[in-house]
This record gives C-alpha cells, structure tokens and sequence, in this order.
C-alpha cells in the first residue's frame, strides 16, 4: 500500500488558498481540496511520501507564506481516496447548460443541461474549480464534431463534455492511474466507452496523432513546454482550449501560443483565473 502526506493548510481567504494551489501544483500533488472551514479556507494537498521528501522544503514555504496554520500528516491511499469521494464531492451546475455529479446523485430536471457522471477518485476534475467550468463553457460555446484530445484528463469531466456537446471520439491522457481509472469509469458511467480512450502518459503519447479540438487543463509551466506538441496534434482549423493558470500567467501562455502560430478567439475570467482558445488557421 502507498503511504501518501495530507498537507493542510488554513488560509484566510479562497483566493489564498486558489493561490496556494496554482503554485503548488508545480510539485508532484496528486490532487488538492479546498472547502470553508470555520469562516476560512481549508486547503488539503496529497502527496506520494517519497516525492514529499524531495520537495516538502519548497511546498512548506509556500504554505507558510499563504496560510496562517500548517500540518502535514502520513496516511495511506485506501483511506483518504473513499473519504474524500464519500465527504466532498457534490453536483455542480455550470449555469443552465451541464451539469456534472457523482453517480449517487439524481439527473438533472432540466431537460436541456447536459448530464456528466464523473468518478473521481481524487482525480482533479469534479467540476467545482473555477478552470474545470470555464473549459466546460468554452467547449460548449465552440463545440467539437471531430476528435478532441484532453490533456491532464483528471476525471475526464472535459473528454465526455465535448463527446456530448458533438465531438465524434477523445483520447484521454494523464499520467496519474488514479485519473486514467477515474476516466474508464466515468466512461462506463456515461455509456461513452467506445468513443473515449484514456492514455496513462504524457502528450507524447499521442505523437502522429490528428484532432480537431485540444484541451489542456493543467499548470502553466507545462502548457508552455509542450505547446508545440498541441499545434502538431492540430488539424488545420482545429482549436486549443487552455486553462488552470492565473491571470498573470495569461501573456507567457499567449505569448507562447502565437509564437507556434496559433490565433487567439477568446477568453474566460472567474476569480482570478483563466481559460482561453487559441486556432490553428
């Protein structure tokens, strides 16, 4: 069994905590939580115990520095994974257009919001951060017909968002098993399991490969790195949609977008975070 470390931190507001986890996520968390606590904001990360050795300097510093209260604590993952499934995940609706929730939760009243059942097995995705709704909206705003690739899949919330608002298949990629068991499951769920194929691995993965839509929801330094593998992934006229960055991360991603020729359409703001979508003409 894996022994993972709870990193708690207690912040006195959500942008501190959104912040806390924008510069987090640079390390090797596997996931994060964040919920009002006692008229703050609790903030959990989780962590493999052998990757917090290598950087539990540098993540204490940052907890330190946006949270008044730290701890940190050894548990094991069969534990902490059917808690937080059980605890924290709820229906979220994304205006009057999706909806997504867990699979013990009622469908949606209304008719014409597209339902998403998702697993999440702490895999980011659950729909309740900020970046998950924008990409949700930018997906329905410009729907795929062709095939889409979800980088950074989570629960694969955006590969069955953009196979139901019209995309012909998704391909899957996430180089987290927890998220590649958390997309087979949320497949099976949505009865999409012949069009959505999770990958565990990084974007190389997927090299040779053609599609009409990207989407990446992860941190901004890795956007970067590999925006050229996104641009070769796209067909002529295909979109990428970005997000899981802050807005003063917004030029390096833009700048770095159009230096592979790809043209800006628009963009989301919600809290300090953005989503945006670029065109490969």
């Amino acid at each position: 069994m894996k022994e993972y470390i709870e990193l708690e931190i207690i912040c006195t507001t959500e942008e501190a905590a959104e912040i806390a986890t924008a510069f987090l996520a640079d390390y090797p968390f596997d996931s994060f939580d964040t919920q009002p606590h006692e008229g703050r904001w609790l903030l959990r990360g989780y962590i493999l115990a052998e990757s917090w050795a290598e950087c539990r300097d540098e993540a204490l510093s940052i907890a330190a520095t946006y949270g008044d209260d730290v701890r940190e604590r050894s548990i094991e993952d069969e534990n902490w994974n059917v808690g937080w499934e059980s605890d924290n995940f709820r229906c979220v609706e994304i205006d009057d257009i999706m909806v997504i929730r867990p699979s013990n939760t009622p469908a949606p009243t209304n008719p014409s919001a597209i339902d998403i059942v998702v697993a999440p097995q702490m895999s980011f995705g659950s729909g309740h951060h900020n970046t998950t709704r924008m990409m949700c909206r930018l997906i329905h705003r410009y729907p795929c017909r062709g095939a889409m690739l979800d980088v950074g899949c989570g629960t694969g919330v955006l590969s069955i968002a953009a196979l139901k608002c019209g995309a012909r298949s998704a391909d899957a990629v996430d180089i987290d098993p927890w998220s590649i068991e958390s997309t087979r499951n949320a497949a099976e769920l949505n009865h999409l399991t012949a069009s959505l194929r999770p990958i565990l691995g990084t974007v190389e993965k997927i090299e040779g490969r053609n599609y009409d839509m990207v989407a990446a929801n992860i941190m901004r330094n890795i956007i970067v790195a590999d925006m050229s593998r996104y641009y070769a992934a796209l067909n002529t006229g295909g979109r990428l949609l970005l997000s899981g960055f802050l807005e003063e991360d917004y030029d390096a991603v833009k700048e770095a977008a159009e230096g592979c020729g790809l043209s800006f359409m628009d963009m989301l703001y919600e809290d300090g975070w953005v989503a945006a979508i670029f065109e490969k003409r």
